[in-house]
């Protein structure tokens, strides 16, 4: 049966029929593992959708089934690995998974660590198996890459890109799955990237202008990524578009879109595509007002775009303002050593210094000894929680400030806490004030020191 969010998602991208998709398999190196497999709304956003989990048995057998209405990308994280699989609605798949690994936390937590991309195995796949065709696609596609990419990139050879796409023509000539020719047009278009970096007319035409955006290819993301990236800006800054700034001053998304349309030949969803990548990109940017783009995204609702478009919008607005100060703090649901509930709202009109750390690790140690300096400056007037990851073997023998607490929610993606320690500052409103905070030795008590100092001139001034 479909969950709320995986038919939200079939509803939003205008689909109606789905038939399901039966996944199985056996890793006797997982036994007792779990995990979950994802797809991507969009691939702008990037808000994952659970599709299911994996649990594998004591003899590390799975099984899970679930429905699908197209062709999807599919992936998992795990133990390092970033596993990617094709769907296709009504078919099963008996997968195979890459050797068991098992990281250290100082790896699990390290954000500079990237997973290693792999592909999900199939289990005596057909010639014809979409997966199939694709990764022996690649690998004859980076094998002629790698023997001519100076010749291609750096030379910008059109003779070389015009022997790999005959190469792989030859290789793998048309078939009659659709997916699959179309994964193999805009991996060559990568090669013609290569030689006019997508100003030509004719590449445009070729790829963009005059085809709808795929939002389940991934060879379509990586060379529209490549394509738009910056586009607003590079746009504005051309010496004959100054109107650009102007509209994007505005928030004139409307006249943005027909300026897309007419001037730059866009069909209208590539158009709606490429604004709402080049919108977030801008976001980022020093160029143009945050909020002028944010008003854009608010703008999008009162449009006549599709209901997935909406959608894709509200998700990168969300997603840009995410811990931005002046937004409500992610919901967190934390446990005390006794196991009583601790709420943020449990303390109103109160500053609240929320302290992720882990006691273990010698630098929060220090961090945590400062705290407890800093705590006696402003008793009465700040609440500190700290989050710590486990309560296993901790006890708080050095007295350090505030209340200890535990949680099982996901702090990675509410709060982004990749490493620690990691704080935020919640004001008396309940929203965030400083996010991130200051950790205690980084600068923390002048921080709140003129929070407070201010606060108090504000009090005077009303008496």
């Amino acid at each position: 049966m479909l969950s709320v969010s995986v038919a939200l998602f079939f509803l939003l991208n205008g689909i109606t029929f789905a038939a399901p998709v039966k996944i199985s398999g056996k890793a006797p190196e997982y036994a007792q593992n779990s995990i979950e497999l994802n797809t991507l709304h969009d691939f702008i956003s990037e808000e994952k959708i659970r599709l299911g989990t994996f649990r594998f048995n004591a003899e590390g057998a799975f099984s899970i089934e679930f429905e699908l209405p197209e062709t999807t990308l599919c992936f998992a994280d795990f133990d390092g690995y970033h596993g990617t699989i094709y769907l296709e609605p009504g078919k099963s798949y008996e997968i195979q998974f890459p050797p068991k690994r098992t990281l250290t936390e100082s790896q699990k937590r390290n954000p500079f660590t990237k997973p290693e991309p792999v592909w999900f195995g199939t289990k005596n796949p057909g010639k014809e198996e979409l997966n199939f065709q694709i990764q022996n696609f690649e690998q004859e596609f980076t094998s002629c890459e790698n023997k001519y990419f100076d010749d291609i990139f750096a030379g910008r050879s059109q003779s070389l890109v015009d022997t790999v796409k005959r190469i792989l023509d030859q290789k793998f000539p048309a078939t009659s799955s659709v997916f699959f020719e179309s994964h193999k047009l805009f991996r060559k278009a990568n090669l013609d990237f290569a030689m006019n970096q997508g100003k030509s007319a004719v590449f445009m035409k070729t790829y963009f202008t005059a085809i709808k955006p795929n939002y389940q290819l991934a060879a379509y993301t990586t060379i529209f990524n490549q394509v738009f990236q910056n586009y607003l800006e590079i746009l504005a800054n051309a010496s004959n578009r100054q109107e650009i700034s102007s509209l994007i001053n505005n928030s004139d998304l409307m006249n943005l879109d027909k300026y897309f349309q007419k001037q730059m030949h866009f069909n209208p969803e590539l158009s709606h595509w490429v604004l709402l990548k080049s919108m977030k990109d801008a976001y980022y940017g020093k160029q143009f007002s945050r909020n002028s783009i944010l008003k854009m995204f608010d703008e999008v609702k009162n449009l006549a775009w599709s209901a997935y478009e909406q959608k894709t919008a509200q998700l990168i607005r969300t997603k840009l303002t995410w811990l931005s100060s002046g937004t409500n703090p992610p919901a967190l649901t934390l446990k005390n050593q006794e196991g009583q509930k601790v709420n943020l709202s449990d303390f109103p009109n109160t500053y609240i210094y929320l302290h992720f750390t882990e006691p273990k690790n010698t630098i929060c140690r220090q961090h945590l000894d400062e705290l407890k300096v800093i705590a006696t400056h402003y008793q009465g007037k700040l609440v500190i929680i700290n989050v710590i990851p486990s309560f296993s073997g901790f006890q708080n023998e050095k007295g350090w400030a505030g209340i200890f607490t535990s949680t099982e929610s996901n702090v990675a993606e509410t709060y982004k806490v990749k490493t620690y320690p990691n704080s935020f500052l919640i004001g008396k409103d309940g929203k965030l004030l400083l996010s991130p905070a200051p950790n205690p030795i980084d600068g923390l008590d002048r921080q709140l020191g003129q929070i407070f100092k201010s606060d108090y001139f504000k009090e005077m001034q009303k008496k």
